[in-house]
């Protein structure tokens, strides 16, 4: 895991101060063939509901290719605990990949891209040339709900573990090798994949790594009889631990910081 008393300190105070978040968020977007509503909304960091209604669609099952779609403001809905947390991310260019591509990639404005990046919106991007991409936060709070409400497991329970185990960054690796943003051990995602997810899950990719760890609270939420407490307990020590040692004081932390996060959205 990663340190436990620095992400609970940042956890219940204010996160350390970051640069204002530019504003890139796209405005509209042009249904793709193989688009469903869902996806759309992840990448551009909002909410099925909250697509629908800006278009006035009544069957969120139902889109069709070419359809433009309005896209309502991804900054809001963001719990209050996120406030001046860094909403960059980096990404690193990949053959044949332009500009268009990258902020069609992540939701957002081709021209504040470029902008946010120092160049043109016409300049060529060069493979290996690592790009800024602003609007993390709202993207990685999208993926965290949508994810939650598919496995059927509380949401503010989910972003509330996200963050007190990494911030929502994707990029942590703890010392004993548990990645991701939800700081899932490697062995402990083998479980996963094997008993709850009924695929391979890849720890290194947001969305199975978010879909290993709402997984992971959906179960010991059920094995403990809802007692979130419980199941936070069990999320950071394990069971087996518990049963042999009984609970450790940082896991007494844990459980109080969590808590605490889950109330101030």
């Amino acid at each position: 895991m990663t340190s436990r008393s620095r992400l609970a300190a940042a956890a219940v105070g204010a996160t350390a101060a970051a640069a204002t978040p530019t504003l890139v968020a796209a405005t509209s977007y042009v249904v793709r063939p193989g688009d469903t509503l869902s996806a759309i909304a992840v990448r551009h960091g909002t909410t099925v509901a909250a697509l629908a209604a800006a278009n006035g669609i009544a069957n969120p099952s139902v889109i069709r290719v070419g359809q433009l779609l309005r896209i309502p403001d991804s900054s809001m809905g963001l719990p209050g605990y996120t406030t001046g947390a860094v909403d960059v991310e980096r990404y690193t260019v990949q053959p044949g990949e332009g500009l268009f591509k990258v902020a069609r990639m992540f939701g957002v404005d081709p021209t504040a891209l470029a902008r946010a990046n120092g160049f043109g919106v016409n300049a060529p991007l060069l493979r290996g040339v690592v790009l800024q991409i602003p609007g993390r936060l709202a993207r990685v709070n999208a993926l965290l709900t949508h994810t939650s409400q598919v496995v059927g497991v509380n949401p503010r329970l989910v972003r509330a573990v996200a963050w007190m185990e990494s911030g929502w960054q994707q990029e942590v690796v703890s010392p004993t090798g548990a990645l991701g943003i939800m700081q899932i051990e490697p062995y402990t995602g083998d479980w996963i994949s094997r008993y709850l997810a009924g695929r391979p899950l890849d720890l290194r990719v947001a969305g199975d790594n978010v879909l290993a760890g709402a997984l992971l609270l959906h179960h010991l939420v059920s094995l403990h009889e809802g007692a979130i407490d419980s199941a936070l307990a069990a999320y950071y020590q394990g069971d087996a631990s518990i049963a042999r040692h009984g609970l450790f004081e940082d896991t007494h932390q844990y459980q109080r910081v969590v808590g605490a996060l889950m109330r101030r959205e």
